[in-house]
């Protein structure tokens, strides 16, 4: 029995689409240090695309694990902003993360591309707009996307 709370939620959802959802993630890096070492994980090769991998591999070796941790924490905050306008619903769509990929423009910012299942799913969704910053301090990557429907 749904309480008063999600019964409230779940009108706002259906009357019409909010014009925001915010997502956010907190990755601890030393953790992708640790999956780094472990030859057997496949981990890397299931998350990330080719073109990150491949990125990742151009950089120094005590760099990688940041890249890692912030582009996960980018793929995290990504499902989280198009779960944010769907509270109390089925999620739509199972995300294959490797086809979110985030890359960088020639002055550094972050943008997002998509792939397969996953693009299908976001031209059918049609955002206005969708937007990712990434930031790193210590031992931790975060990051935040905002979604305009």
């Amino acid at each position: 029995m749904k309480t008063q709370i999600e019964s409230l939620f779940a009108s706002f959802g259906s009357s019409s689409k909010p014009t925001a959802s915010i997502g956010v993630d907190l990755t601890f890096i030393p953790e992708f240090e640790e999956s780094l070492q472990d030859k057997g994980t496949f981990f890397f090769a299931k998350t990330f695309s080719e073109w990150e991998r491949s990125r990742a591999s151009s950089k120094p070796a005590n760099q990688r694990a940041a890249f890692f941790a912030g582009r996960y924490a980018a793929k995290e905050a990504v499902i989280k902003a198009l779960d944010g306008y769907r509270l109390f619903q089925t999620p739509e769509i199972r995300v294959n993360y490797s086809e979110i990929e985030i890359r960088n423009d020639d002055f550094g910012r972050p943008y997002l591309r998509f792939y397969g299942t996953f693009l299908e799913y976001m031209e059918d969704l049609k955002p206005d707009s969708i937007r990712v910053s990434i930031s790193h301090t210590g031992d931790y990557a975060f990051s935040e996307v905002l979604l305009v429907l």
